[in-house]
């Protein structure tokens, strides 16, 4: 009688095959939920780090402005053809030096400002990268930005200096000084 009992626990021992299909089902449509929410928070905070970027570049602007006297205007030798527009990390073709490297050399920044992504090329692929412009009389400035979080929109740079950089570049963030 003993050895029936023994006999009867081994085949009761363990888990069957369609348990631990449901287990893993459950397990997969969690992951599942888990990630989607991770993705939206990673994105919530590269939009903030983006906005904390913008006004660092905005209080270095503002150094380089006391240093050299412009906020890297035609003649500076920053950014597209030296005029101080464009692309804020990109260097090379027509682009002597970024204007980023402009902000470290003039002692306005320590470090280059780059997009949480790493962005530093205009090409179309990475257009998570930041933008300036001047314009007017006075001058008037903006830095622009893409955030990931904020539905692009046809209006979202019109009355700016670069009016045509969200439809042209995505950009659909900015502040002016």
């Amino acid at each position: 009688m003993r050895n029936k009992i023994v006999d009867d626990c081994k085949f009761k021992i363990g888990f069957t095959i369609i348990e631990l299909i449901v287990v893993i089902a459950i397990i997969s449509v969690l992951a599942s939920i888990v990630l989607v929410n991770v993705n939206g928070y990673i994105a919530k905070a590269r939009d903030a780090r983006r906005k904390v970027d913008l006004s660092s570049i905005n209080k270095a602007f503002i150094i380089y402005y006391v240093k050299m006297g412009n906020y890297m205007v035609t003649g500076s030798g920053c950014g597209y053809g030296g005029n101080g527009n464009g692309w804020f990390n990109y260097s090379g073709g027509s682009y002597p030096i970024s204007m980023a490297q402009c902000l470290v050399n003039a002692g306005a920044v320590s470090t280059e400002i780059i997009d949480p992504t790493g962005g530093r090329t205009s090409t179309p692929t990475a257009r998570y990268t930041y933008m300036k412009y001047s314009c007017g009389n006075p001058i008037k400035t903006y830095i622009y930005a893409k955030l990931a979080t904020i539905p692009q929109s046809s209006t979202a740079t019109d009355g700016t200096c670069c009016s045509t950089c969200d439809s042209s570049y995505g950009m659909n963030y900015y502040i002016q000084f």
